[in-house]
């Protein structure tokens, strides 16, 4: 049997980064003035992505994404539920940026709805 060989278009797309990773990504939030925490973000592919995203709920984003260094959820979505707004929305924001989005706020505010 022959080895089938990937389509140059398929290795530029896995070079480049195109598909989630299976690697975890660190950051940290600020909890409150002087308090972060470090955490770490897995990248959702974008059949997941699309799941959660059209539920419009972003407990289920948070508790998709947050994760510890081995890639295990550390809340679910109900725990990510009761955080608070401003949290929720900063973790969102990472969220969104390690799932390839980028700077999400920067986006927002060159589009005039920062």
């Amino acid at each position: 049997m022959t080895k089938k060989t990937q389509s140059p278009l398929l290795t530029a797309f896995t070079e480049g980064g195109a598909f989630a990773a299976d690697n975890v990504h660190r950051d940290t939030v600020e909890l409150k003035p002087g308090t972060t925490a470090e955490f770490y973000v897995r990248e959702l592919p974008d059949s997941e992505f699309r799941k959660i995203w059209a539920d419009g709920d972003r407990a289920k984003l948070i508790a998709a994404t947050i994760c510890d260094a081995d890639g295990n959820a550390v809340m679910d979505a109900k725990q990510a539920g009761k955080l608070k707004p401003l949290i929720a929305a900063e973790l969102q924001k990472i969220a969104l940026k390690h799932s390839g989005f980028g700077d999400v706020e920067a986006q927002q505010e060159e589009a005039g709805n920062g």
